[in-house]
């Protein structure tokens, strides 16, 4: 027993998992783990608690007490019929001798007004002298005291169905182990990854409930937020005859691929390729998988351009790269349930690390993955657990998986490789060869060959003398408009002055606040409450509020500083244009204008406060003209999609009055305006940038289902 329960689970943390696990084949809906005060090693409790079917003292003395029970290898399913249960060795249950000295056990069936009891003290295996009939274990019925609505510990109604009260109370007390905050860390990540991220599994929902000062560990387990936003995926299915269906994306690369066909053993290495559906293989030295049918999903990030994570969870670059820490890795679930130690911390049991010392450039790391491999009990039977359920048994099957994982991988390597060559060979184009911005083109050429060659044709010399003078004059015009953006680029100095000088006082005052607010909390907490108590309450509240405000205004006119801009990063152009509306919320909000923008997630390689520029001179634009339409129709609604070709077109329309179309061809151009205060730079401002940095183009469109102006954006570099 001693063996099976302290040796044979490797943490605390998978103790836990393996009751979770247990509640799980039972039916349950929910489960609570409740850690009581005192969570030093010889005092304290945990408590394991669930809404499953339940169990009578026949079940509890027979099949719970005894290991290695072939129960649930006899019925692979729940008492309900919905689940495929996890365990078939016995041996989950014994997690509990791991994590305590005793156990309470408290059991209410379905339909059952009695609960079952029984206490276990683990202390009695310690003695060796004793046999196995020796060791007094208590058990008893008795009137339902626990697994009842009336049960404080947990919420009204837990134990609560259709079918009655049911449930299950594990109560482990004497903690073996002390539990302190990477105890609760590492048990957070465990169960965050026990039910695959990927697939949720319906109804099960698992929470933990933290004393004091761990109560941030206090809530239900859900997936990491960083993992939703990746730069590449791969999805889809290996049969078991190895008919391959996979969906490969560079987000910020167009189109996904769809590779279709076959996946071949070659050599005598183990090793696995793809063969194309068009292609007929060897049969005669073809096999099918021994590992038998795969669903998978890789997630994978380019590590040192993270800020489309940061853009969208609103966390700090060090704090992506810890979650990614964290929770690298390539998973195995079974039947939606994580299979361990597969994706643990330094896991790498598909020896990414090891074939990127031979390749850095072209391989993906552990550390930049985060994927699973889904299997079943039923339809994957080769893949055995090892008999302490920890990892599978190294037999073929196991071999043929981790070989086919790596030539999914290996495919979706050769795309990376493609993405990253191809969007460099474009830089280079941009950087390389291009001459001074206000370098005059030399006409003296052209205009020795004409009086040399054609002396008498005097309209062909003064052709050429118009349009020198007119091309000098349209440098001058360029010069102005650079001038203006010299003086936006003060203007991003000063605001970059703005943001270094301000943010320090307004963290000082929003740190003093929340110590303010702390202190009188809790002197209205320890029985000081008064009207003038309440009041600073509010006070430093309202401090706080505002200074959320403060920040959001320094975040929100970040990306218009001066500071010099690296490399575009890879973001979501949804959420910057959404940031650029709440650059103008409340001239959006006084001019009662609908603000329509897309749901969907395109991930380009972009300079942010380009983009923001370009976007907030179309807002203006359209809220400047939507004022002189009905206050009840004012609408401004942006599209995006991703052509064919990978270029990038973004739409932003408004129900205005449009534009006359005897000036359609004049708005483009600089200083043209019909504003009776406008400089007429915003939209050649605009065309500079799309044209200029994103070999794009900037175009009225031809008509609106708005009504009102549509301008098309295309970005076709650097996306």
């Amino acid at each position: 027993m001693k063996t099976l329960g302290e040796e044979l689970i490797s943490s605390d943390t998978v103790a836990i998992i393996e009751l979770v696990k247990n509640a799980y084949d039972a039916g349950a809906r929910n489960v609570l783990i409740k850690f009581d005060d005192d969570l030093r090693a010889g005092g304290g409790c945990i408590k394991v608690i669930d809404n499953g079917s339940g169990m009578g003292l026949d079940v509890i003395r027979g099949a719970w007490m005894e290991p290695a029970t072939p129960t649930k290898k006899q019925n692979k399913k729940s008492l309900d019929g919905t689940r495929r249960v996890l365990g078939e060795k016995g041996v989950g249950r014994f997690a509990a001798s791991r994590l305590a000295v005793s156990l309470e056990l408290i059991s209410r069936q379905q339909g059952s007004p009695l609960e079952s009891y029984a206490i276990f003290d683990w202390t009695q295996f310690d003695d060796e002298e004793l046999y196995l009939d020796e060791i007094k274990i208590r058990t008893l019925q008795r009137d339902a005291i626990e697994i009842s609505s009336n049960n404080d510990v947990v919420s009204k109604g837990f134990f609560e169905s259709a079918s009655g009260t049911h449930g299950t109370i594990l109560k482990m007390i004497g903690l073996r182990n002390s539990w302190e905050e990477m105890s609760f860390l590492a048990l957070q990540r465990g169960l965050s990854r026990l039910v695959s991220p990927f697939s949720k599994v319906d109804g099960f929902d698992i929470k933990i409930s933290a004393p004091a000062p761990f109560q941030k560990f206090s809530k239900s387990i859900e997936p990491p937020q960083t993992v939703k936003y990746p730069h590449y995926t791969v999805s889809g299915t290996i049969s078991e005859t190895g008919l391959v269906d996979l969906k490969y994306i560079v987000h910020a690369g167009g189109d996904p691929v769809r590779v279709l066909g076959k996946i071949v053993p070659v050599g005598d290495d183990g090793r696995w390729e793809f063969l194309d559906s068009n292609i007929e293989s060897d049969e005669s030295n073809f096999r099918s998988p021994a590992c038998g049918a795969l669903d998978v999903e890789l997630r994978i990030w380019d590590r040192d351009d993270l800020g489309n994570i940061v853009q969208m969870i609103k966390s700090s670059i060090s704090n992506v790269r810890k979650d990614l820490d964290a929770f690298a890795g390539v998973n195995i679930y079974r039947d939606g349930f994580r299979v361990l130690p597969y994706g643990e911390p330094n896991n790498d049991w598909l020896r990414l690390d090891l074939r990127r010392v031979q390749n850095p450039t072209l391989r993906i790391s552990n550390n930049q993955i985060f994927g699973y491999v889904q299997i079943a009990a039923d339809r994957n039977p080769e893949l055995k657990d090892q008999s302490n359920r920890e990892g599978l048994r190294e037999n073929q099957a196991y071999y043929d998986l981790r070989e086919i994982m790596i030539a999914i991988l290996s495919r979706m390597e050769v795309y990376r490789r493609q993405y990253k060559r191809k969007d460099d060979t474009q830089k280079k184009k941009e950087e390389g060869g291009r001459p001074g911005l206000f370098d005059l083109i030399d006409f003296d050429d052209i205009k020795t060959h004409l009086s040399q060659k054609h002396p008498d044709d005097k309209a062909a010399l003064d052709m050429v003398d118009k349009v020198e003078k007119d091309y000098v004059r349209r440098i001058e015009e360029i010069k102005l408009v650079v001038a203006r953006y010299h003086g936006l680029a003060t203007l991003g100095q000063l605001i970059d002055g703005l943001l270094h000088q301000g943010r320090h006082p307004l963290a000082k005052i929003v740190g003093y606040a929340r110590l303010g607010l702390n202190s009188v909390t809790r002197l209205k907490e320890e029985g000081g409450d008064s009207p003038f108590v309440s009041k600073l309450v509010e006070r430093f509240s309202n401090i706080l509020g505002q200074g959320g405000v403060l920040d959001g205004v320094f975040r929100r006119i970040e990306p218009f500083g001066g500071r010099r801009r690296g490399k575009p990063a890879q973001l979501y152009l949804e959420q910057l244009i959404r940031d650029a509306h709440d650059i103008l919320a409340e001239e959006f909000q006084r001019l009662n204008v609908v603000f329509s923008s897309p749901d969907s997630e395109t991930l380009v390689s972009i300079d942010p406060a380009e983009f923001q520029e370009i976007i907030v001179n179309l807002f203006q634009n359209s809220l400047y003209w939507l004022k002189l339409v009905d206050g009840d129709n004012r609408i401004v609604a942006v599209t995006v999609k991703r052509n064919s070709d990978g270029a990038v077109e973004i739409i932003v329309a408004d129900s205005g009055p449009g534009v006359p179309s005897n000036i359609r061809e004049l708005i483009f151009e600089p200083y043209f305006t019909t504003k009776s205060d406008g400089v007429g730079l915003g939209l050649s401002i605009v065309g500079d940038i799309v044209t200029d940095y994103y070999g794009g183009n900037l175009e009225l469109m031809d008509s609106n289902p708005l009504g009102g102006a549509a301008f098309r954006i295309t970005l076709k570099r650097r996306v």
